[in-house]
């Protein structure tokens, strides 16, 4: 039986060398598109298949995905759960479910539909803003759950494995990278979204992949698009040649896959840390299956048919905490729901270890930009004991002091730029404390107990059991009440 917030994505695979995008999928051809995705990992065979989902896991994207704002939310922790709400609800307010016509006796089946007031309600500018949204979410979901790449990284918040050192200093780059853990090989991925998925959208998409010797080793392109017109679709075009010719791929240490998931989920760890401590809970979930190689996450496991969640839970009963779910090798995630939004978010102590190790070198490295750069940076707080709008009046009145209120776009865009390439610099000089701090967090994480690493000791909960859709990996948990994924057509 299908997940109850289950749909169906059509997924058109095609290779070319070099990337050339060719005319994308009629109506008929997304309407046809029935072949399953093989389950595999990596890039399948060209092909025009039909992808059953859930929204759960498109959240878990969006929250994932995206430019690197680590630095700036490390000192007012508070501001991730606004981020939270501002990635998760563009889905809801433009995307609704609608059946698919079947026989009277078939399975329900559904798709994702534009809402009627994204279709006749909105300006051609909210739709434009949320073309990149869907089509950043929907690449992190088809690269990462799909083709298993992993966490991604914002092409402007670091370079990849290999890069040249022009890299940094290059404007026009693809959005994503990441490194496939088959093969340790950079995946670079472009992601275009909109109502239509236009030709000249698609080709201005290869040409930003074909970076030339900013990466000189063999490394895939992979162009997603995204379209909304009728239904939610995807158009994935890839190119895998060896592009710079000699020289294998070098195999990933396994702490740099560990601050790639780190990073990764900074947005979560920030969320629960600016959050009081009476309104976190610990949540139980079984032990996944153990997998190869370092990261050991695995793919997102809906818990309402995990048997080995359903056996731990059964074991310990309803009201045993952090302790019990320990003592029964089950996973002891810390969890809250995030004020404002439906959604339940949590990790495991060894992540909450490396993202809080994480989180410290993070603040100290926006302190410094704003130190060599004051004047770049008038919204970072000079502490992190910055939380309320209040205590924002005193660096807002230094702009105003400046003569900056009345700044152009252009320029306020060179100084962000150049203040995220003072962080980038910083980050690249100090990779080797950053790596050291990561591993020394999660180490220290799989040690203690809730209580050592927080100075509390949470109370258990289950949102399964009051309404909520439950998902989860070895370090990651999600739940999103059931009520708010709303069912009804366009």
């Amino acid at each position: 039986m299908a997940a109850s917030d289950a749909f169906d994505v059509p997924v058109f695979v095609r290779r070319s060398s070099p990337l050339r995008p060719g005319k994308g999928p009629s109506s008929a051809e997304v309407e046809a598109a029935k072949q399953p995705w093989p389950g595999s990992g990596g890039v399948p065979p060209d092909g025009d298949y039909l992808v059953t989902t859930t929204w759960r896991a498109l959240l878990d994207a969006t929250i994932a995905v995206g430019r690197d704002i680590t630095p700036w939310l490390a000192s007012v922790p508070r501001l991730a759960r606004r981020e939270i709400m501002a990635r998760r609800y563009p889905l809801s307010a433009y995307l609704v479910r609608d059946k698919v016509r079947t026989g009277k006796t078939a399975e329900p089946r559904w798709k994702v539909v534009p809402s009627a007031v994204y279709s006749h309600g909105t300006e051609h500018s909210t739709r434009t803003a949320f073309g990149y949204h869907i089509g950043m979410t929907m690449a992190e979901w088809a690269c990462g759950t799909l083709m298993g790449l992993g966490p991604t990284t914002h092409a402007e918040s670091a370079a990849p494995p290999g890069a040249g050192p022009d890299w940094l200093r290059t404007r026009s780059l693809p959005d994503l990278f990441g490194t496939h853990p088959a093969d340790s090989k950079v995946w670079l991925v472009e992601a275009k979204g909109g109502r239509w998925l236009r030709m000249p959208s698609r080709v201005k998409g290869a040409r930003q992949l074909d970076v030339g010797a900013l990466l000189p080793v063999p490394h895939h392109k992979v162009l997603c698009g995204t379209s909304l017109e009728q239904r939610l679709f995807m158009v994935i075009d890839v190119e895998s040649a060896d592009h710079g010719g000699a020289g294998t791929p070098r195999a990933r240490d396994s702490v740099e896959v560990l601050l790639e998931l780190a990073r990764s989920r900074m947005m979560t760890y920030l969320a629960l840390a600016s959050l009081p401590p009476a309104l976190l809970r610990v949540t139980p979930v079984g032990r996944p299956e153990p997998r190869q190689g370092p990261r050991g996450s695995g793919s997102l496991r809906l818990l309402e048919r995990d048997s080995a969640t359903e056996d731990l839970r059964r074991r310990i009963g309803g009201s045993r905490g952090a302790g019990a779910i320990r003592g029964e090798d089950g996973l002891d995630m810390l969890t809250s729901r995030i004020p404002g939004t439906d959604l339940v978010l949590g990790m495991s102590r060894r992540l909450y270890g490396a993202c809080s190790e994480l989180a410290g070198l993070e603040r100290r490295t926006a302190e410094e930009v704003r130190r060599m750069r004051p004047a770049y940076t008038p919204y970072v707080p000079e502490s992190p004991q910055v939380i309320d709008a209040g205590s924002l009046e005193s660096p807002l009145r230094r702009v105003a002091g400046e003569g900056d209120r009345q700044m152009s776009d252009a320029r306020y865009e060179r100084r962000a730029a150049d203040a995220r390439n003072l962080v980038r610099q910083i980050r690249a000089e100090r990779r080797g404390d950053y790596l050291a701090a990561v591993q020394r967090g999660f180490a220290a994480g799989e040690e203690r107990t809730w209580e050592q690493l927080i100075d509390h000791s949470p109370e258990p909960a289950v949102p399964g059991r009051d309404g909520y859709l439950e998902a989860a990996t070895a370090d990651t948990y999600l739940a999103v009440e059931e009520a708010s994924l709303d069912p009804g057509t366009a």
